[in-house]
């Protein structure tokens, strides 16, 4: 069984001289304007609304170059490549509170 992603832990996913994403790199410079934050809720919402648990949530984000992590009581998104850490959850219209209930409902 999986549970949500635990605080501070990443996984290895790519090699340390890995070159930043587009994202993390808007992250890294703190410029994740509202078009590139339009554009990261528009590529991951579909993967937020149809998983069905927190592993499925974590492949569908894995797939797409994401991963999520904790931080205190919330959940953050992450680069794969450079494992800089985008926003958070809340920030992409999903509150950690409601993917918990949402998914510790469905078990």
């Amino acid at each position: 069984m999986f549970d949500k992603p635990q605080p501070g832990t990443a996984p290895r996913l790519a090699p340390h001289n890995a070159q930043p994403s587009a994202w993390s790199s808007a992250r890294i410079n703190r410029s994740l304007d509202q078009e590139m934050a339009a554009l990261l809720r528009a590529h991951l919402v579909p993967d937020f609304d149809q998983a069905q648990n927190w592993a499925d949530l974590a492949k569908r984000l894995r797939a797409k170059g994401f991963y999520l992590k904790t931080d205190g009581q919330r959940v953050r998104l992450h680069d794969c490549h450079s494992h800089v850490q985008i926003c958070s959850c809340r920030f992409l219209g999903f509150p950690s509170a409601r993917l918990e209930a949402r998914f510790n409902r469905l078990h």
